[in-house]
């Protein structure tokens, strides 16, 4: 393919190129993310980025199965697709070689996610994730450990004015098991819920004419929102033993939550059904004020290990690495673009110094860019400026002494003279490396 009169090559539709200064971006939320990860004593694990499809669908449902980039093995024939989602990889990984690991287990991963699917806001069809799993406690502190370090990341990312919206999946089954309709009917309530359409679901509950009390359960459903009021609200509605439990579980997490001081970022929501085929209990997505899309989400997926033939309850989360650069954009928090620390201006036509120094201070941990084009001192440091360096060190100069080099500090233009021996002798003296 050749470039097109503007220089531009076109990519595919969902792709997208990170370009220095983005990619330094995405990498400090990735960083940021990490730290918090590690912190709470997760462990990073890398899957592979493609698998045999057969496998990967174990734990994916057929919707998903059709959003995979799929190829063939040249080697075995099979089929292969790219993950669409990190979770089953990493249900599979404990599940064949992890279950003799002591319990609970916690993995945290950063990779990217492939889904041919419709760009929506600050995601592609190639993303990119920072989460972590839980693996093998099923006590509602693992609920509560998910949510902390979902608020944790949002404040390691310098974001404010967000709010954990959080649901549970058992208390809406419940309220399906007693009602005596088929399963397309279920569904079409679902999704008059996720839409929030009170209409529709008057319409619906009107036609599958439930027991009343169930039908007054799910009118209700849109409405129960906010803190212990939307938990005792939901709790003189409900007559049967799933829901109640799903209630109980979910109002000890929320107990949890406020001892972690986070109940102010956390609103609860019984009418939440999105990813109600996938959870199995607590869940929750994030947002920020100014962005129109979750930021992040998980929840807890206790069937999803016995796919693949290893019963164990899990939960997890998480961010969307793209969507978070967006938020910060949105909010104002800025990220420190560092350039190199020297940046090496040698004008004699052996370049012993500059070499020298550059491979000195390299080995003292510093970052050293050299200017290799012959130019002006004024280009030079321009150029050097372009980088971010945070100073130019200039050798060969007429207007410097002999075996002497010019430091010059971006910063403020402060300019000293300094024997190029004695700072290879002891770079520490003149600079913080």
């Amino acid at each position: 393919m050749s470039p097109d009169p503007g220089g531009n090559i076109q990519l595919p539709k969902g792709a997208k190129i990170y370009l220095p200064d983005e990619a330094a971006r995405k990498r400090w939320v990735e960083a940021r993310l990490l730290g918090v990860f590690t912190a709470w004593g997760y462990r990073e694990i890398v899957p592979p980025s493609f698998e045999y499809f057969d496998v990967l669908s174990l734990g994916t449902d057929v919707e998903l199965q059709e959003k995979m980039y799929k190829l063939v093995d040249r080697e075995s024939g099979r089929l292969l697709a790219l993950r669409a989602d990190v979770t089953p990889q990493i249900a599979r990984i404990v599940a064949t070689r992890l279950r003799d690991e002591p319990r609970p287990i916690r993995l945290a991963y950063l990779t990217n996610v492939f889904r041919y699917d419709e760009p929506q806001v600050g995601r592609y069809r190639e993303f990119y994730q920072a989460g972590v799993e839980l693996v093998g406690l099923e006590k509602p502190e693992a609920d509560a450990e998910m949510i902390a370090m979902t608020v944790e990341g949002l404040r390691a990312l310098g974001l404010e004015r967000f709010q954990l919206d959080v649901g549970h999946a058992e208390f809406l089954r419940g309220l399906l098991d007693e009602i005596k309709g088929d399963r397309a009917r279920a569904r079409e309530l679902q999704a008059a819920l996720s839409r929030k359409d009170a209409s529709a679901l008057a319409r619906l509950v009107g036609e599958l004419a439930p027991a009343a009390h169930v039908g007054e359960a799910l009118l209700a459903l849109p409405a129960l929102v906010g803190r212990d009021d939307a938990l005792a609200r939901a709790g003189r509605l409900v007559r049967n033993a799933r829901s109640e439990r799903a209630l109980e579980n979910l109002s000890e997490v929320y107990r949890l939550v406020r001892i972690y001081g986070l109940a102010d970022s956390v609103i609860l929501d019984l009418g939440e059904v999105r990813g109600f085929d996938y959870y199995s209990g607590v869940h929750f997505e994030a947002y920020v004020t100014g962005l129109g899309a979750s930021i992040a989400g998980g929840g807890r997926y206790d069937q999803m290990l016995g796919r693949f033939g290893y019963e164990c309850p899990a939960t997890g989360f998480a961010f969307d690495v793209g969507r978070a650069l967006l938020a910060m954009e949105t909010q104002g928090v800025t990220v420190p673009l560092a350039g190199p620390e020297f940046f090496i201006i040698d004008f004699t036509a052996e370049k012993t110094a500059a070499l020298s120094l550059s491979r000195r201070l390299r080995d003292l941990g510093a970052s050293v860019a050299r200017d290799i084009i012959t130019r002006g001192l004024e280009e030079s440091i321009g150029y050097a400026r372009a980088l971010r360096a945070r100073r130019v060190l200039v050798v060969g100069r007429p207007d410097i002494a002999p075996g002497h080099l010019r430091a010059i500090e971006l910063g403020d233009g402060a300019a000293r003279e300094l024997p190029i021996a004695a700072v290879l002798e002891a770079p520490a003296r003149y600079f913080d490396v």
